[in-house]
């Protein structure tokens, strides 16, 4: 038996992954990638699954990856979703998910989950900036960008150079801790 995946001080605040849900079961077959995985995989890749889409998860640490994926072969959703390992690696400024990786990561990507890489220990604040600038040429045109863990000074930066380099449009959700982003 393996051991549950639960709700942690790490997951996304229910009303966040409420949010998430919503955008992604607007939507038919989509195609969602989702930077970090735990619970939030499994539930997403339930939906996804039911709405005939694809979920792609990029998780850095091996053990998790595996356990997360087990969970997923045993609720039958192994076909809809994929943790793929992806071992942080410098990059030009910040380490960011190895490039290798991002292979497995679809062309068309409808919703995008920025939960990861790990950003709360110091000079880590600005380790899910790279998400946007690297996966936006994968982004369909009607695509939602959702960053979590915004009630942190390094993901409002993230946000703030996002907004300012990428071409999109935030709604700031403070009690869900979320920004949802649009292009403009």
């Amino acid at each position: 038996m393996i051991a549950a995946l639960e709700w942690s001080t790490g997951s996304m605040v229910p009303a966040g992954f409420a949010a998430v849900c919503a955008e992604v079961g607007a939507r038919e077959a989509p195609t969602v990638v989702e930077c970090g995985s735990g619970f939030s995989t499994l539930e997403l890749a339930r939906l996804v699954s039911e709405r005939g889409g694809r979920l792609v998860s990029l998780e850095h640490d091996e053990l998790w990856a595996g356990r997360v994926r087990e969970h997923l072969a045993a609720a039958g959703l192994a076909g809809t979703a994929e943790v793929v390992l992806a071992p942080l690696e410098p990059g030009p400024g910040l380490p960011w998910y190895a490039a290798h990786a991002l292979a497995s990561v679809p062309d068309a990507i409808d919703v995008l989950l920025v939960d990861g890489p790990p950003a709360f220990e110091p000079g880590t604040g600005l380790s899910r900036y790279p998400a946007l600038p690297v996966l936006l040429p994968r982004l369909t045109d009607g695509a939602v960008v959702v960053l979590d863990d915004l009630d942190r000074p390094g993901e409002q930066q993230v946000l703030e150079a996002w907004t300012r380099e990428c071409g999109f449009r935030f709604e700031i959700r403070p009690a869900e801790r979320i920004a949802v982003g649009h292009r403009t």
